[in-house]
């Protein structure tokens, strides 16, 4: 593993341990067994590894939507795939989440936000764009794959992030999802 790769794991894990705030540049590189000055080669400050770690997250929901969608399948069912796909990596990674949105939010890298999601909306795009002939006319698949990136998560954040997880509630959620989607794609 390359020393930022590292840094980017130690920071995860103190985080994770510590919570934001109480973190120091000092307990991350303790966790990486690397040299103080070693961190500021990468990072100017503890802030600034939370686009590596946005970057790590959006890979694992890219490689699972990849891992987890069937071409084969019909439509409305790779749809489903999509919003299960999304919800199950917000799901399973909800702590990290939470203490990334807090510090992108606390630093001038949540301008990078749209650069980071650069490879989800991409994989989207290329995918609305085959399924073309079944959407409704008119539709701009740039756009799209960005609002529908956007929707999906945001819709999943609701249950994993704001509130207690309730397995009915996160159904009913994935559900009004996938019809809002369907819909809104016009699916034939």
């Amino acid at each position: 593993m390359d020393t930022q790769k590292k840094l980017v794991c130690a920071a995860l894990a103190v985080f994770k341990k510590k919570g934001l705030e109480k973190t120091k540049v000092s307990d991350i590189v303790k966790q990486a067994g690397v040299a103080q000055g070693t961190f500021y080669l990468y990072f100017p400050s503890k802030l600034a590894v939370m686009p590596a770690i946005a970057q790590c997250m959006v890979e694992k929901m890219e490689a699972r939507l990849k891992a987890t969608v069937n071409p084969a399948a019909p439509l409305p069912e790779q749809l489903a795939q999509i919003v299960e796909s999304i919800f199950d990596t917000v799901q399973k990674h909800r702590d990290i989440l939470a203490f990334l949105y807090t510090g992108l939010s606390q630093s001038a890298d949540i301008t990078k936000w749209e650069r980071l999601y650069a490879p989800l909306y991409t994989w989207l795009k290329e995918f609305l764009t085959r399924n073309r002939p079944l959407l409704r006319n008119g539709l701009d698949t740039s756009y799209t794959a960005r609002i529908m990136i956007g929707c999906i998560e945001q819709a999943a954040e609701q249950v994993f992030l704001f509130n207690k997880i309730d397995e009915q509630e996160t159904a009913r959620q994935k559900e009004e999802t996938f019809v809002f989607i369907e819909h809104a794609l016009g699916v034939r």
